[in-house]
């Protein structure tokens, strides 16, 4: 099937620590000054505190197209990691509404698999921030293109995950997850909160 990346034209690096070929990817990642600009600096994506932070080129040409990590850094237990941390999709390679899957196939096949192949963790989620207060439309949006694009490799829960260990609604976010080995996610049973509650929480800087 055609894949707007052609994904025989791309390929996977795997970082564990910066050096300078990383550190130019920052920097063309930086030269955006989005609302999550913030999140890629050098104080907040530390590549040694990820089991692996991945970046996919373009092969034809070495540009970078997306970058991820797998994060645990003791925050979690030891068997359990989040995946795509610090997600990035440079502007020229972003998707729109009508290819949206064949950027979470590229995700899938060039940064999620690969990551899952150099580590043994027993379960990884994923998490993503309402993109407005009231509303998971974005959400619903982005799950529903990646669950197509794996072939519903997802278990989908509902409610709010907690990511960092301040009680605000960025450190709330939805989730999805996938045990690979059986109901290691049940058997952390991490704390879970509804919507509801989840708007009555102040939004977090």
């Amino acid at each position: 099937m055609h894949n707007k990346y052609d994904l025989n034209n791309t390929h996977t690096k795997i970082y564990h620590e910066t050096c300078a070929e990383f550190e130019e990817v920052r920097e063309l990642c930086l030269q955006e000054n989005n609302w999550l600009r913030g999140n890629y600096i050098k104080e907040k994506l530390i590549v040694e505190e990820h089991n692996g932070y991945a970046v996919a080129y373009q092969t034809s040409t070495g540009e970078p197209i997306m970058m991820a990590g797998v994060f645990n850094n003791g925050r979690y237990p030891k068997n359990i990691a989040r995946m795509v941390n610090r997600l990035y999709m440079f502007p020229k390679f972003r998707s729109t509404p009508v290819d949206i899957v064949d950027g979470f196939i590229l995700a899938h096949e060039k940064i999620i698999y690969p990551l899952m192949a150099v580590n043994d963790f027993e379960c990884y989620f994923i998490t993503m921030q309402n993109r407005a207060k009231k509303t998971k439309g974005w959400w619903n949006v982005w799950k529903r293109s990646m669950q197509s694009a794996s072939n519903n490799y997802w278990t989908e829960p509902e409610g709010y995950l907690q990511t960092c260990p301040w009680d605000v609604q960025k450190c709330w976010q939805n989730f999805v997850y996938k045990d690979t080995v059986p109901d290691t996610f049940a058997n952390w049973n991490p704390k879970i909160i509804d919507h509801d509650t989840w708007l009555s929480l102040p939004e977090g800087a």
